[in-house]
């Protein structure tokens, strides 16, 4: 994602604030990767560094066992701090700008789920252009998905295989193929996700504090792919 740091000053010149704008997150990268990419550090961290507690409440596994991240052979960054490692930093960042216990735990909750989701498959349903959960391994991603997202299952699984149009006469369920669950799966998880940041973003702005009647701002611009 590229990013838009502000630095405020009051009318005698001092700092005053600070904000961070965020622009163009790579919402795809969610769900789907290359060789030699990887996705988002913060699933790799949780998987790596999570506690034994934690991997039994979030039924973690290997990357290498989820769909989003298996797409990809690289797991570990050459060069750099291991991924458990980088997790505890990261805890430890969300300490510093203020995040609550109660919401940190939620935030990986959140980012388990996204994991669990990718890994529910469709198979073709019993009507023509339908679709249904393929297999014991995909009903037990699809209730770990919903229990991690606090939701009912037959509704995240509607969700998944159906779509609603809403009219002015009344609501249309459309039945969806499998190929196209996939598709609603995969814009859930982008959806997820992309919200998740956003309000990290704002939790980041909320600490180190915006001043709304600054006088004037030094801007920094950081857009990846641009140097």
């Amino acid at each position: 994602f590229g990013k838009f740091v502000e630095i405020q000053f009051d009318a005698e010149g001092r700092i005053s604030g600070a904000a961070v704008r965020t622009y163009l997150l790579e919402r795809s990268r969610v769900v789907q990767i290359s060789d030699p990419e990887r996705n988002y550090h913060c699933f790799y961290q949780l998987c790596a560094g999570a506690t034994p507690e934690e991997v039994q409440r979030l039924k973690l596994a290997p990357p290498e066992s989820f769909h989003y991240l298996n797409q990809s052979s690289c797991f570990e960054l050459t060069g750099y701090s291991n991924n458990a490692d980088e997790y505890a930093a990261t805890r430890r960042a969300m300490d510093v700008v203020g995040l609550s216990q109660f919401e940190q735990d939620a935030i990986f909750r959140v980012v388990a789920a996204i994991l669990h989701l990718g890994n529910v498959s469709f198979a073709p349903g019993k009507q023509p252009d339908s679709s249904k959960v393929s297999g014991d391994k995909s009903k037990y991603h699809l209730e770990a998905a919903a229990e991690l997202l606090m939701c009912d299952r037959r509704a995240l699984r509607e969700s998944l295989i159906t779509r609603t149009l809403v009219t002015r006469d009344g609501n249309i369920k459309r039945e969806l193929d499998p190929a196209a669950a996939v598709i609603s799966r995969d814009t859930l998880a982008k959806t997820i996700y992309s919200k998740l940041f956003d309000w990290l973003v704002h939790k980041v702005n909320v600490s180190i504090g915006q001043d709304s009647n600054a006088k004037s701002i030094i801007g920094v611009l950081d857009i990846y792919g641009f140097e």
